[in-house]
């Protein structure tokens, strides 16, 4: 508990950090005199929840995402979505893709508004093509508005279009799932398919200060801050032999845990992490226990 005189430290604290994470500050000397200024307020810092305490500060998502349609928040507009007849072939992309025939919209947990105009190309799925066979069937009625919108920001064929990474990859992953559950996907194939884009999906790097799609609050922390996934995507770093067994161990997981999307975030990140230190291991002729179906110890993907 803060003594009264410590509370506003707190909050002053906070602000600090905050607005010296969004003007991008590059002086290491007024940012440690930020924090100096204000260390008496650690004291102050509530215990973070196991399941959430990976997050990464930048990129907090909300704590209760989308299971279900909600009257100002998790909802769609102008959905169903409607596709011109017309086929698009894409090279190297078994399925076909379609043209909007009009635009749609949906308000995510947060609420933050996301837009799939007229004319932006989707193939209904929005999933990896290396994880098809894991993911089963990622075509159905309940996909299709997700995936439009999923792919107007970062699928092919889109890349004109003002939306297109025009927020972190992990916001727009997790609007992804958000629009899957509202659609009426069930809650373990919308983790598997947010696990999909998670795993081989899009990544990138913002290119400008703020995301044009307004960010969830941010995650302020005094502990030290665990370095945030990679804005490579994982197919370009990983072999997919070994992405693809991570994906079929991870649909695994999911089936026998039903974990809920904060447990599964973390899941995840351990097993980035570990593909990836594997990777270096490797470079540097280690071998060294990586983590287990419950992120714990070695992988069977990665062996």
């Amino acid at each position: 508990m803060c003594a009264r005189w410590v509370e506003p430290m707190c909050h002053l604290r906070q602000t600090l950090l905050l607005y010296s994470n969004l003007l991008d500050f590059r002086s290491n000397t007024l940012r440690h005199y930020l924090i100096a200024l204000c260390f008496p307020a650690s004291a102050c810092v509530t215990t973070t929840d196991p399941e959430t305490d990976l997050t990464d500060r930048s990129n907090a998502t909300p704590p209760s995402p989308c299971e279900s349609q909600s009257v100002s928040r998790c909802l769609f507009f102008n959905a169903p979505v409607s596709l011109l007849p017309k086929v698009i072939r894409l090279k190297a992309r078994p399925l076909p893709f379609f043209r909007t025939e009009h635009t749609i919209e949906f308000a995510d947990a947060r609420p933050a508004k996301w837009l799939a105009p007229k004319n932006a190309l989707t193939d209904g799925a929005s999933i990896p093509t290396i994880f098809r066979a894991a993911v089963g069937n990622p075509r159905s009625k309940e996909f299709i508005n997700a995936a439009t919108i999923h792919d107007a920001y970062c699928g092919i064929g889109n890349e004109s279009l003002a939306q297109y990474h025009s927020d972190t990859w992990q916001n727009e992953h997790r609007m992804f799932y958000d629009a899957l559950r509202v659609s009426g996907t069930p809650a373990n194939k919308a983790k598997i398919m947010y696990a999909a884009v998670y795993l081989g999906g899009p990544r990138w790097t913002m290119l400008e200060d703020q995301p044009k799609v307004r960010m969830p609050s941010l995650f302020i922390v005094t502990a030290p801050i665990i370095r945030g996934p990679t804005n490579t995507p994982l197919p370009k770093l990983i072999p997919e032999k070994t992405l693809v067994d991570e994906m079929v161990a991870t649909v695994a997981f999911i089936n026998k845990n039903s974990p809920s999307l904060a447990r599964l975030s973390i899941y995840l990140r351990k097993r980035e992490q570990a593909m990836l230190a594997q990777l270096q291991d490797s470079a540097d002729g280690k071998d060294e226990n990586l983590l287990d179906a419950n992120g714990d110890f070695a992988s069977p993907g990665l062996q």
